[in-house]
């Protein structure tokens, strides 16, 4: 459900012409993104382990946050997320991710989802 936000997770992949190999160190920190009806939020530390939560924007009937936490890989250009909470299903998630710039990235399901996340300071 945190990448469905965030995606969450979230991402264009070699679409972009600003495009740029990702490494770990490039995520570590805190992200926020959100769509018209939720938002969250996601932090990447460099122990390749990731927290997060989701709260909706428009739903009342959902608890005021919605946490999930787990481990994070990076394989080629995809995030691959490996939850461990029982609030997030399917439980191992592959993101297409790219890099914008040092302060956005974007998160693309294989739906077609695609969520751009922006670096807290």
């Amino acid at each position: 459900m945190l990448l469905r936000i965030l995606a969450f997770s979230i991402c264009c992949a070699a679409t972009l012409v600003a495009c740029k190999r990702v490494t770990d160190a490039k995520l570590v920190g805190t992200w926020r993104g959100g769509s018209a009806e939720s938002a969250g939020k996601i932090r990447f530390d460099a122990n390749h382990t990731f927290t997060g939560g989701e709260w909706s924007l428009t739903a009342t009937h959902q608890p005021p946050v919605i946490p999930d936490d787990g481990e994070l890989q990076i394989s080629g250009n995809k995030l691959v997320l490996n939850f461990r909470g029982d609030a997030h299903q399917p439980k191992h998630q592959e993101l297409v991710l790219t890099v914008r710039d040092d302060d956005h990235i974007v998160l693309r399901q294989h739906g077609g989802g695609e969520t751009l996340l922006e670096r807290e300071k």
